[in-house]
């Protein structure tokens, strides 16, 4: 019997054609992308007087903030930047910092966000792991920076220098498959990771948004998230790539509660993605504009789908960094029963598997796993790591389709959407910041009077 239960099929032949059907079809909606910014120089051309990013009292128009991005490309390609460099971005939320962004990916390099407010001896390890050789920073930041040979630039010695820049844009000869940028995330061996993430899927986010999102009109934006977490991305995607404005809270801000309404009532955002854990700390009452909200990063009550979901969009968004920022959204309303993932944006597959990775039937719980588009290249100088993670896809005759192992459990629901089960290791999520356990037993034992930490 032990050897007969291995080779038992989980599907009916019928089953099993059903389920491929679906996911070719998943796949066939999919569209060659664009690097990032293209698109944005494609959405310069279609309103180019339009507010791009509000800061307070500063505004910068599409136009603007191309001349300036532009601007700033050709400096660093002066300092070397080129095709896939990283350059660390250590500047906190302002206008250069969406600039800067920007012209990091006109010279053709991936940007890697260096949070001011991570410890200083986490900021050095990202950084000696990059490898980074060029760090765009504040002064009130660079002091942050560990010693390294990387050149520091600081906003306040190069904004001088770009008026002598030409505003054209740069040739980069990049493709979509060129890194945009590399996010660290908790590491279960005790180490952040680096995750290589390209261009190609944050077309699938952009394309989805645009059809889906409400943002054939274009709406003010929060730019809320730090852009080490990945969320930054949806809300840069959100607004740039619609004609919309970005919306920068001003540096300090407590983002929940009073302090955040009183700037979303004061800029008339329409448009918010914040972990369930902050929306429920607003006042719902008192936020007339607001007219879109997405959740994501962590299990979203039923009872707060049924707060906010009156009278506005309300969406709930899976997906880990490895996959570009969401593979599936579900649109909720106050009618709902139960609380679930959705189904696949464009590009992306979702897969529930057993342990021998076959499809699991409709309602049946397995672990589930990502494929298409969207999926990272892998973690930063560690294939060891890259080759547990990503695993050849079987359901797949495309050279190179992968599949990503996402540690979560989920089952397919009958009407075709997933549901989130919980997990089958020890990662938690904090306030939508993934936390790996072992990383912080790593940290416990490093402390000379501890012997032993679980």
């Amino acid at each position: 019997m032990s050897e007969l239960l291995p080779r038992l099929e989980n599907l009916t032949a019928e089953q099993q054609a059903m389920l491929r059907l679906r996911l070719q079809q998943i796949k066939q909606q999919s569209a060659r992308p664009a690097p990032f910014h293209e698109l944005f120089a494609a959405q310069v051309r279609r309103c180019p007087d339009r507010i791009a990013v509000a800061f307070g009292d500063c505004q910068l128009s599409y136009a603007g903030l191309d001349r300036w991005s532009n601007r700033l490309a050709r400096l660093l390609r002066d300092r070397g930047v080129g095709r896939e460099s990283l350059v660390g971005l250590c500047v906190p939320r302002s206008v250069e910092m969406v600039v800067g962004l920007l012209a990091v990916l006109k010279a053709g390099g991936a940007y890697v966000p260096l949070d001011p407010a991570y410890p200083r001896e986490r900021l050095a390890y990202m950084a000696e792991d990059a490898g980074l050789r060029v760090v765009l920073a504040e002064r009130s930041t660079a002091g942050v920076l560990p010693e390294s040979d990387a050149l520091v630039l600081t906003v306040e010695d190069v904004w001088p220098e770009l008026d002598r820049w030409p505003d054209t844009p740069l040739e980069t000869g990049g493709t979509c498959d060129d890194l945009a940028y590399v996010i660290y995330t908790s590491g279960s061996t005790g180490r952040p990771k680096g995750v290589q993430i390209t261009h190609r899927g944050i077309r699938g986010i952009a394309r989805w948004q645009h059809e889906n999102y409400g943002l054939d009109t274009p709406q003010r934006v929060l730019q809320g998230t730090s852009l080490s977490f990945d969320i930054s991305v949806w809300e840069f995607t959100a607004a740039l790539l619609s004609g919309g404005t970005l919306v920068l809270p001003p540096a300090g801000l407590k983002m929940i509660g009073s302090d955040l309404a009183d700037l979303l009532v004061e800029q008339a955002v329409e448009n918010i993605n914040l972990t369930p854990a902050a929306l429920a700390t607003l006042p719902e009452e008192s936020l007339p504009f607001l007219r879109c909200v997405s959740v994501g990063g962590e299990t979203c009550p039923l009872d707060l789908v049924r707060t906010w979901s009156p009278g506005r969009s309300f969406f709930n968004g899976y997906g880990p960094s490895e996959a570009t920022i969401a593979v599936s959204v579900a649109r909720f309303g106050p009618e709902l029963e139960r609380v679930h993932i959705g189904r696949p944006i464009d590009g992306a597959r979702l897969y529930v598997l057993d342990s021998r990775l076959q499809l699991q039937p409709v309602g049946v719980a397995g672990e589930l796993y990502i494929g298409g588009a969207g999926l990272a290249r892998g973690y930063l100088g560690r294939p060891e790591l890259t080759a547990e993670g990503f695993i050849a896809n079987p359901f797949d005759e495309e050279a190179g389709s992968r599949l990503y192992r996402t540690g979560d459990r989920a089952r397919f629901l009958p009407d075709g959407n997933v549901e989130f089960l919980g997990r089958v290791d020890d990662q938690v999520k904090v306030r939508g910041f993934r936390i790996e356990l072992g990383e912080v037993e790593v940290a416990l034992v490093g402390h000379p009077l501890v012997r032993g930490a679980a």
